[in-house]
C-alpha cells in the first residue's frame, strides 16, 4: 500500500455535534422551507463485499453481530459496477470496501484487481481504500499481501466494546422523531457515498444492510441514474436507522421494538449455516 493505515473512530466530539446540528435541520417545518440538506453522493462508493467478521461488535450497523450471515458480493457484481461506471463516466473520487470484514471474502484479491485495473484503464486519480478491522492475524496476512496503490482505513477493533450509536434504536420508535422528515437522509449520505451491496445500490451502504434484515427488496438493480436522489429508499431506511438524527453513544446493545421484532422474525425463518465468525 502506498499510504499510511489511516486510524478511524466512530464516535467524536465532533461527530456528535453534527449529529445534533442534522437532527435539528431535518424536522420537516426547516425542510419544507430550506429544502433537503442533504444528497447521495456522486463521488464516493462503498461496497459491502461480504456481511462475514470475525469480531462481535455490539450496535454493529450492518447486523453482523445481530443475524450473523455468509452472504457475500459475487465478484460478476462487482464487474458488472465497473461496466456501469465506464459507460455512465462515473467521476468516483473514491470506493471504499467494507463489510463485515472485507478481507474475509472468498475473492477479495479477485476484487481488488478488477478496481485496480478500472483505475489504471479509467479513472486514474480513483482512491481505493479497504476499510478493516485490524483484527486477528488472518486479517492482519492479508492486509500484509495487499498490492501498492491501497490505502488502508484501520479501526484497530478488538473484542473489547467501544463506543457507538445505538444503530437498532429505530427513530420510528421515538417520539423524539414525530416530526422528522426522513427523506432528508443524513451527512453518511455525502461524506460516504452510494451503496453497492449483494441485494444492490442504496444511498448509503447502511441502508442495504438494513434491506438484508427486512426484506423489503428495494435496492436499485443498476447504478442508479444522475438524476435519481432516491429519496423514496430514504423514506423506507431512515425511519429504522439509529444514525438519523442524534443518540447518546453506548458500549452495550440498545433494541428497540421494531429491531427487536425484526431480527425475532429472521431468526424464525433462517435455516442455520453455522455461518458468520470465522477463525482468525
Amino acid at each position: 500500500m502506498d499510504e499510511k493505515e489511516r486510524i478511524h473512530r466512530n464516535v467524536t466530539l465532533r461527530r456528535m455535534g453534527l449529529d445534533a446540528l442534522q437532527f435539528i435541520r431535518s424536522q420537516q417545518w426547516i425542510t419544507r422551507r430550506a429544502g433537503y440538506p442533504f444528497q447521495v453522493s456522486r463521488r464516493f462508493v462503498e461496497i459491502d463485499i461480504t456481511y462475514r467478521c470475525n469480531l462481535r461488535c455490539a450496535n454493529c450497523n450492518r447486523s453482523c453481530t445481530q443475524a450473523p450471515s455468509g452472504l457475500e458480493m459475487p465478484l460478476e457484481r462487482i464487474e458488472a459496477f465497473i461496466r456501469d461506471s465506464v459507460e455512465a463516466a462515473a467521476p468516483w473520487r473514491r470506493i471504499r470496501l467494507l463489510g463485515g470484514e472485507p478481507t474475509l471474502h472468498r475473492d477479495f484479491f479477485a476484487i481488488l484487481d478488477r478496481l485496480l485495473e478500472y483505475r489504471a484503464r479509467h479513472n486514474p486519480g480513483l482512491r481505493i481504500v479497504v476499510c478493516t478491522n485490524g483484527s486477528g492475524r488472518r486479517v492482519n496476512r492479508i492486509l500484509a499481501r495487499l498490492p501498492s496503490g491501497i490505502v488502508v482505513k484501520n479501526t484497530f477493533k478488538t473484542d473489547r466494546q467501544r463506543l457507538f450509536r445505538p444503530f437498532n434504536r429505530a427513530p420510528s420508535d421515538s417520539g423524539w422523531f414525530r416530526f422528522a422528515d426522513f427523506r432528508s437522509g443524513c451527512r453518511i449520505l455525502e461524506d460516504c457515498g452510494i451503496g453497492l451491496t449483494p441485494l444492490g445500490y442504496y444511498p448509503c451502504a447502511i441502508a442495504g444492510g438494513i434491506d438484508r434484515i427486512f426484506g423489503f427488496g428495494a435496492g436499485r438493480k443498476t447504478l442508479p441514474a444522475e438524476g435519481d436522489a432516491m429519496r423514496d429508499l430514504l423514506e423506507i431506511f431512515c425511519p429504522l436507522c439509529g444514525h438519523f438524527g442524534f443518540s447518546w453513544p453506548t458500549r452495550r446493545p440498545r433494541l428497540s421494538a421494531t429491531w427487536a421484532d425484526a431480527y425475532a422474525a429472521l431468526r424464525q425463518h433462517s435455516v442455520p449455516e453455522g455461518e458468520g465468525t470465522q477463525a482468525n
